[in-house]
């Protein structure tokens, strides 16, 4: 039928229109009905209502709800199943940060059963809002960052706060609403965080408490008798939760992920789901663990340190040589490819040929990279999709936030994209008549969010004290006493709207639109508006963001313009977004098939290294380069891996590495050549990228290929000059199966407005289609024979053998 019937067990909360269709509209989050919102625009804005935790009194008859989209808690009588009160912690034009992002619940109970107060954890704002459940009104309890799951003691005495952000857990007294300790969470004299605690949960005598360490696949244990941690139990990939057992000899751990394995079409145990997303392939598993005694809980804790890298610590004689040598890195970004996708058809590389879209004649220039700086054919992009994976490209890690809201906004959807500097799709760094909200709404009356607080943000960020330890690569760096220059990260996308009905157009509705030009610094024509705060006055304001209507080609022309009047800052940060494709009706320049925009994007990363390489820079300069995830299609050994380079004088030249790297390890080595303190655990944990170096310097000069298709038809000639000139190397055309009319065709109905908007599944089935053709099936689940290879030569690579 068209409808649910409202009956038992539901619960209508009253926020979402049509709550009983079978697909809600889910216009019923915080700034539903605000001036703001009644704008077409506007009604972008606007989330879905989602309830988070909840908790219900001893006798059954109170339960509460933490709308995490509203800023408030529901309060239901569960006999009459009808809202009794809805407590807002915060409203629209309010001017006092409180209660936002509201997650996890716990129920007081008065001795007779009925609900006395209900302690709600505010992940925004790092506090717990205590509300008295009879006449609704409430404190906050400050407590450590981004707090999460919280659970009473049995006699509600004591309540005990999981803090993502602090590794911490703070621990309440009920009875006067104060914290009375902090219990760390992190090893002695450690001073990184990043373990992301996530859900606790007490033994039932209440002398041991168990903490789930989301990053470090573990749980925590906590002797309640003296306050401190005795060890670690290690656990499957990120749990996300414990229980006991009533006799308290068992956990109960569920973990969220599990490796994916190869995806050509999801070779796999589950093989009617065939979606080519890392999200499907990793499984969600429940662990039933005994609790071990002290001296098997000091050898687990060991296995814990073990398969988390502390190893690492111990700092590297290469990376101490190569810190003296190197001081300027450049990090470039892009966006969504795996190996095989680009890289397969490299002959040096463990490759798939037969997943190739985008072979040497379209990527000329990541195929001789590779082939001269290295071949990093076991490197694997950390994040799943862009929503974690920019957070894992700019600190080396995500927050648990991101990691759960994440997952719901590109699965069920609904939750915003707190990501990238935005929360709730605003840029909050930016003052608030600056924002969206307050410029639909100058009256502040749609103002939300007061300060510059991102939600998803890691502990640290933006604090540029010497002594403070955290944040992303540029708050380090910057602590450091570096130089540091933005070109295109964490730039507000919602400036380059463009109509919903004509996207060739921008949409009447923003006023502030910026228009794309070929030279916008000589015209004085602004592309960019920053929204992290550290990067507001570091940021390239004529460097665009993510706009797939714009070649990567204008982007290097800025940045070469930026560099030659500014000079080579010690830290660069670039963003070369054309590979994540889209808007084929409608990109300028006619660069408008995938095919044309992957060489548009691989002839972008040949000019920067071209441009370096011939510059005085090049003899103290390592550019990095990685993909943010590599959902965009297939790869026979992992649905993470991805291109990656490492481009240096001291680059080890033509050599195959086979050592496992990823995003991290990334990050680990780009500190370390700096000279900065590392962000988190993470990247203080993983190994340098040492193998991908040599101590001798060559200084070899490399210079790009143009990729035939851009000097083919549909192309402006004025944006590829090098077409014309026979001193540059050119491959040969290709010739495409399909022009730009029919990709506009097949691609109307996605959404290119930004990273990740489009789905990937049908995506990657139409680019499958339009450039391998129809009549080569679409890779799909393959035989046991093929699985048990694919995973034999998974084991190989990560063991780093030959």
């Amino acid at each position: 039928g068209t409808q649910f019937a409202p009956d038992a067990p539901f619960i209508l909360l009253g926020h979402n229109s049509n709550q009983t269709a079978a697909t809600s509209t889910g216009d019923g989050g915080l700034l539903k009905g605000t001036p703001a919102s009644v704008t077409p625009l506007g009604k972008l804005l606007v989330p879905a209502a989602i309830v988070a935790g909840m908790d219900v009194s001893a006798d059954g008859r109170t339960l509460v709800a933490a709308n995490f989209e509203n800023d408030s808690v529901s309060i239901c009588d569960t006999a009459s199943r009808k809202v009794i009160r809805e407590v807002k912690f915060f409203t629209p034009g309010g001017t006092v940060a409180q209660g936002e992002f509201p997650y996890d619940v716990a129920v007081k109970s008065n001795a007779d059963g009925t609900a006395q107060t209900a302690y709600v954890t505010s992940q925004r704002d790092d506090m717990v809002m205590a509300v008295n459940i009879g006449d609704g009104t409430f404190t906050s309890i400050a407590v450590g960052g981004q707090p999460n799951r919280l659970v009473l003691s049995r006699d509600g005495a004591t309540l005990y706060v999981v803090n993502g952000n602090s590794d911490s857990i703070s621990v309440i007294d009920t009875a006067t609403q104060t914290v009375l300790h902090t219990i760390s969470l992190s090893r002695p004299f450690d001073k990184y965080k990043g373990a992301n605690a996530n859900s606790v949960a007490l033994s039932p005598d209440g002398s041991m408490l168990y903490a789930t360490l989301g990053y470090e696949n573990a749980v925590a244990v906590v002797d309640l008798n003296t306050g401190h941690l005795t060890g670690r139990i290690p656990t499957g990939w990120y749990p996300t939760s414990v229980s006991v057992s009533k006799d308290g000899a068992r956990l109960w751990v569920c973990t969220f992920k599990s490796n994916s394995g190869p995806n050509p079409g999801n070779a796999g145990p589950n093989p009617q789901n065939r979606a080519q997303r890392s999200y499907p392939l990793e499984k969600a598993q429940l662990h039933m663990i005994p609790v071990p005694g002290d001296i098997t809980l000091a050898n687990l804790t060991k296995q814990v340190d073990r398969n988390n890298g502390l190893a690492n610590r111990v700092g590297s004689p290469k990376m101490a040589f190569l810190r003296n040598k190197i001081n300027h890195v450049i990090y470039v970004v892009k966006e969504n490819k795996t190996y095989d996708q680009v890289l397969g058809d490299l002959p040096q590389g463990n490759g798939d040929p037969t997943l190739t879209q985008y072979p040497q004649a379209v990527t000329p220039n990541h195929h001789q990279l590779a082939a001269t700086f290295g071949i990093l054919d076991n490197f694997y992009a950390t994040g799943e999709v862009s929503g974690v994976g920019w957070s894992w490209s700019t600190w080396g890690n995500s927050t648990d936030y991101n990691e759960k809201t994440i997952a719901v906004n590109y699965g069920n959807g609904g939750a915003t994209y707190d990501a990238e500097g935005a929360s709730r799709a605003l840029g909050v760094g930016l003052p608030q008549n600056q924002r969206l909200t307050g410029v639909l709404d100058p009256t502040g009356g749609s103002n939300i969010m007061p300060g510059t607080k991102n939600v998803d943000a890691p502990a640290g960020a933006n604090d540029l004290d010497a002594d403070a330890v955290g944040g992303f690569l540029w708050d380090s760096a910057l602590r450091a006493g570096k130089t540091v220059r933005n070109w295109g990260f964490f730039v507000d996308g919602v400036y380059y709207a463009t109509s919903l009905s004509d996207p060739s157009q921008p949409d009447p509705n923003v006023p502030f639109f910026l228009p794309l030009h070929p030279k916008p610094f000589e015209n004085k024509m602004r592309q960019a508006v920053p929204v992290q705060p550290d990067l507001l006055d570091k940021t390239d304001l004529y460097y665009r963001g993510f706009d797939m209507n714009q070649p990567d080609q204008w982007l290097m022309d800025e940045w070469v313009r930026d560099v030659t009047a500014g000079g080579l800052p010690q830290l660069s940060l670039v963003r070369l977004p054309h590979d994540h494709f889209g808007s084929a009706g409608t990109a300028a320049a006619g660069v408008r098939t995938p095919t044309q925009q992957m060489a548009d994007n691989d002839y972008a990363l040949g000019r920067l290294v071209d441009w370096v390489s011939h510059s005085p820079y090049w003899a103290d300069t390592a550019i990095f380069v990685l993909e943010d995830d590599a959902q965009a299609g297939s790869d026979h050994i992992d649905s993470h891996r991805s291109p990656a380079f490492v481009i240096s004088p001291y680059s080890k030249r033509g050599a195959r590495v086979a050592a496992n790297y990823n995003t991290i390890n990334v990050l680990r080595t780009m500190g370390d050549l700096l000279g900065t303190d590392h962000l988190g655990i993470a990247d203080a944990n993983a190994a340098p990228m040492v193998k991908a170096f040599s101590e001798t310097a060559d200084m070899t000069p490399y210079s790009a290929i143009v990729p035939g298709v851009l000097c083919g038809p549909g192309v402006d000639p004025a944006l590829m000059p090098a077409c014309n000139d026979p001193a540059v190397m050119k491959t040969s055309a290709v010739n495409e199966l399909h022009d730009a009319a029919w990709w506009a065709e097949k691609t109307k109905q996605f959404d290119f407005s930004d990273a990740d908007k489009a789905d990937a599944d049908e995506y990657n089935r139409v680019l499958w289609e339009g450039i391998m053709g129809s009549g080569k099936p679409y890779p799909e689940t393959r035989s046991g024979l093929d699985l048990s290879r694919n995973r034999a030569e998974l084991l190989r690579r990560f063991s780093g053998k030959k």
